[in-house]
């Protein structure tokens, strides 16, 4: 079918997860989304709205855009609905939607080959702020409970990755701003991966026995779209237990809230989309980096990216101190002991 000048697909990629429940999840934002364009008047923005994953269940990417340019459209514009800039970003999807290519892509994740061109934009707290805006809220409703703030601290788990400047960055503007909003006594950041490795779930036992000296209860939340706090705090619960191992200590409580039920989520997406869409359309023009945004923003093609699957967990023991000043907080982080453990400054 012929290509109509006007018909621009929108396509929100997430991972996807062999857990049906975790996909779900992902795939209810789809008629937020359509909500969200439609109130602000621009239900018509968009031929076409889909939902599409990168790997593990269909539909895929490739089969995604087969369809839509079956259907005959003219641009498409891919979000990636990631926490943050990664390897899939930055590799995988730019090979799947065959912008360019690195011989070291997953054989299992099918290219498309088609004609119709691709705008893919960068995950979304690379363009919002979003993640911290988001984590410091779930904090804030936690300490609604009635906590003391100068016994209270947190932890913010996340996955971790090749791209330590991109989440040295990210972390310290979640642990300022968590701190800021609540008054509790510290905020930290830990790379845990998925937290299902024995070694991973000991990791955290510890580092919340280091973390509470001084305060009756730690927060935990996570920099990840799908698995709250909670289910963390029960993952590596069950797995010292199973082991018949010390468990985590008391006072420990993860957050119950997904950052993806959150509206700055949907909003964010639309954000982008909308934005996208004109850039690409040639009705505005393509926006530059100022200031401090450069500062979050890794090389669009840094070769490091390809050595984080030779050297799987090479940096998951890193925590994130808070900055206790500005000049801290843009300073490079100092890297100490033969754990690979980071301080900020």
């Amino acid at each position: 079918m012929a290509s109509s000048p006007h018909r621009i697909g929108l396509i929100l990629i997430d991972h996807g997860s062999p857990s049906p429940v975790w996909n779900k999840s992902h795939e209810d934002l789809l008629p937020k989304v359509e909500e969200e364009l439609e109130r602000r008047g621009l239900a018509t923005m968009f031929y076409a709205v889909r939902w599409c994953h990168m790997e593990f269940v269909q539909p895929s990417v490739a089969e995604t855009m087969n369809k839509l340019e079956a259907e005959g459209v003219s641009r498409v514009i891919a979000i990636p609905v990631f926490i943050s800039v990664s390897s899939h970003s930055e590799r995988d999807l730019p090979n799947i939607l065959n912008i360019r290519f690195h011989p070291d892509q997953d054989s299992e994740m099918v290219r498309y080959t088609g004609h119709v061109p691709v705008t893919l934009c960068t995950p979304l707290d690379h363009q919002y702020g979003l993640l911290p805006k988001v984590v410091a809220q779930q904090a804030v409703d936690m300490m609604a409970d009635g906590r003391d703030p100068t016994r209270t601290a947190a932890v913010v788990l996340s996955h971790g990755d090749g791209c330590e400047h991109f989440w040295q960055h990210l972390h310290r503007a979640i642990n300022d701003l968590v701190i800021e909003r609540t008054g509790i006594k510290s905020c930290e950041g830990l790379y845990v991966q998925t937290l299902r490795s024995p070694a991973a779930q000991r990791r955290l036992r510890d580092y919340c026995r280091e973390a509470m000296a001084g305060v009756d209860t730690l927060l935990v939340l996570t920099a990840f779209n799908g698995t709250s706090g909670a289910t963390f705090v029960t993952r590596a619960a069950d797995g010292l237990a199973k082991r018949n191992e010390e468990g985590l200590p008391s006072g420990v409580v993860g957050c119950p809230t997904l950052f993806l039920s959150n509206p700055l989520m949907v909003s964010a997406l639309v954000d982008c989309a909308v934005h996208a869409c004109e850039v690409s359309t040639g009705r505005k023009g393509v926006p530059e980096l100022r200031g401090e945004e450069k500062k979050s923003v890794p090389p669009y093609n840094p070769p490091f990216w390809l050595t984080r699957d030779a050297a799987p967990g090479h940096n998951d023991r890193t925590v994130i101190r808070p900055s206790t000043d500005r000049k801290a907080a843009l300073e490079e982080p100092k890297t100490v002991g033969a754990n690979n453990k980071t301080v900020g400054a």
